[in-house]
């Protein structure tokens, strides 16, 4: 795959993107049939001298869409594969309908920045005829008529505690993709769309960790070791007062490969197992 004018090293994030060069467009799905595999509200930002961030399709679908930057209309409508009229077909079968944003509104993309920044879930309604764009109550994401609801969630942020190998691999692999994370006592409380995880050998330094977790809104909480160790916490949380229904949201063992004792394989494993949880959740 050519990415030599993508931009993914100075913002994965292709609506940060469009901030920092307020000359480009946003491609955003509306809607699919058959097996593409992205969702409605997948973006990608891209901009007249080749440049991008994201991906929405194959290359000739990215790429069709670049054509049609710097149309007059505020939003441009393009169909891809059945009952379209663009001539590309797609390997799935099935089509897609994608929405281009000619110049997105600054004050729009300064809104979700800050939304972000503030980790606050946001709504928007998108005219697709006139390009105008306001926030809205909660709602799913998809085609209302001629409207299209964009849900934007916080990015998957990570409170990692432990001092050995695994917590250092996990820290490692979270950052070079971009996650949010916060380590130890620097962690401040979990939301929604936060992961807790402990690491530590001594798992009675994690008690108090884990019952603080399982009192926040976090969608994961796991903890490293066997399934006799987890039969040990589980023991050691009801004794400090935990409940049955927060016992039940506490992972253990962790992660997609198991047993995993190399501290690297663990590490991806447990990411794996988050991001996976994540994408279910608010992907």
């Amino acid at each position: 795959m050519d990415t030599g004018n993508d931009i993914f090293n100075t913002s994965p994030d292709p609506f940060a993107g469009l901030i920092s060069r307020p000359d480009g467009s946003l491609a955003l799905l509306l809607r699919s049939e058959g097996g593409f595999p992205r969702r409605p509200g997948a973006a990608m930002a891209l901009w007249p001298d080749g440049a991008r961030i994201g991906r929405l399709g194959a290359g000739c679908i990215d790429a069709d869409i670049a054509g049609h930057l710097g149309a007059a209309e505020p939003v441009t409508r393009l169909i891809y594969g059945k009952g379209g009229p663009i001539d590309l077909p797609l390997p799935w079968g099935g089509s897609v309908e994608i929405a281009l944003i000619q110049r997105p509104d600054p004050e729009w993309l300064r809104q979700i920045a800050h939304a972000r920044k503030i980790r606050q879930a946001a709504y928007w309604r998108i005219g697709l005829a006139e390009g105008e764009i306001r926030m809205t109550e909660a709602a799913e994401t998809g085609l209302h008529g001629d409207e299209f609801v964009l849900k934007l969630y916080p990015g998957c942020a990570l409170h990692i505690h432990g001092e050995g190998d695994e917590a250092t691999a996990l820290v490692a692999m979270a950052r070079a993709i971009g996650l949010d994370c916060h380590l130890g006592a620097n962690s401040v409380t979990a939301d929604a769309q936060t992961a807790v995880v402990a690491l530590f050998h001594d798992h009675d330094r994690e008690l108090t960790i884990l019952r603080d977790a399982l009192a926040s809104d976090a969608f994961y909480i796991g903890a490293m070791g066997s399934h006799r160790a987890q039969v040990a916490r589980l023991a050691g949380l009801r004794d400090v007062g935990v409940g049955e229904e927060e016992l039940a949201k506490l992972r253990g063992p962790i992660g997609v490969v198991a047993p995993a004792r190399e501290p690297r394989l663990l590490a991806a494993s447990v990411l794996t197992e988050i991001l996976s949880l994540y994408d279910r959740a608010f992907g």
